[in-house]
């Protein structure tokens, strides 16, 4: 069985929206594709998701992938202490808005759009 759980929220200190999506699944992943289509509605939707931004992307996954091991990885990179104990920047992935959002498995992803305009977001 496989499940995908999304949460979206509205950024309030910049344009756009963030979206989380959660993926329990243990072998699937899945990629998303966003469009301003709606299947069967005639009317002219109520949102534009315009995609010219690139947007930002953080994966958090287990390193090992085994979901209770001590070390997370974020876009790829062991989230561990620097030598100066330190915690490693948080940059995101930078990834082209046209494409689709790939959510592997068991993995978290927070996803910005920037340019998704919606009314209720204003």
């Amino acid at each position: 069985m496989s499940l995908i759980i999304i949460w979206v929220h509205v950024s309030f200190l910049l344009p756009g929206v963030s979206l989380i999506f959660i993926n329990l699944s243990k072998d699937r992943s899945f990629n998303i594709t966003l469009s301003n289509a709606k299947p069967g509605d005639a009317g002219k939707p109520n949102y534009e998701f315009v995609g010219k931004q690139n947007r930002e992307e953080y994966h958090l996954r287990a390193l090992t992938g085994d979901i209770q091991d001590d070390i997370v990885c974020l876009n790829d990179v062991p989230m561990v202490q620097t030598d100066s104990e330190d915690i490693q920047t948080m940059d995101p992935k930078l990834v082209d808005a046209s494409t689709p959002i790939s959510i592997a498995a068991q993995s978290i992803a927070d996803v910005t759009i920037g340019d998704f305009e919606a009314p209720a977001c204003v």
